[in-house]
């Protein structure tokens, strides 16, 4: 008797101690779906993606944007705040709106700033944010309007005006350092 109370009590701390062992890792283990933290080298290409200066790109955005708040993008950890165009109006007379790409751009210069340190921001990916913000007011500024209310005169006149402020802006942008 004393033999099996002895077993039975090496068996009993030995199933103590495998479980007490077991319960850390499934409390720290990432719940069924979770996707896992991306290296900084993934979330800079993810952020390259996203903020080229080509239509593709600038449609890639807008996915992430509508879908932020899922596990695929919520894991880059990206700051999706934005102060729109700043001081400068988002809107334009004919129907130009440039909200989003003001918003992209904000997104690039947060994301990257956080990312790299402004130094580096500065250095190697301010340039290229600056050249999608210019190529997306651009083509803003080239939308076709379904029954536009004005002549082709008219917005002939009102797109060389949103090119021409789109150029301002972009040039804004750019003396900054």
């Amino acid at each position: 008797m004393t033999t099996l109370r002895r077993s039975f009590s090496a068996a009993a701390l030995a199933g103590a101690l495998t479980v007490g062992a077991a319960v850390p890792a499934l409390v720290t283990a990432e719940p069924a779906g979770a996707a896992a933290k991306p290296t900084k080298s993934q979330k800079l290409a993810k952020m390259a993606s996203i903020t080229g200066d080509s239509a593709a790109s600038q449609n890639r955005w807008f996915s992430a944007l509508g879908s932020r708040t899922s596990a695929s993008i919520k894991k880059y950890g990206f700051v999706w705040k934005t102060d729109g165009c700043s001081w400068a109006p988002d809107r334009l007379p004919g129907g130009y709106d440039f909200e989003f790409p003001c918003w992209r751009h904000d997104f690039g210069y947060r994301n990257y700033k956080k990312t790299v340190g402004a130094t580096k921001f500065r250095a190697s990916y301010k340039a290229r944010v600056d050249k999608a913000f210019l190529h997306d007011m651009n083509r803003q500024c080239g939308r076709w309007f379904w029954a536009d209310p004005y002549t082709k005169a008219q917005r002939k006149k009102l797109k060389a005006a949103c090119n021409k402020t789109a150029t301002k802006y972009y040039n804004t942008v750019r003396s900054f350092r």
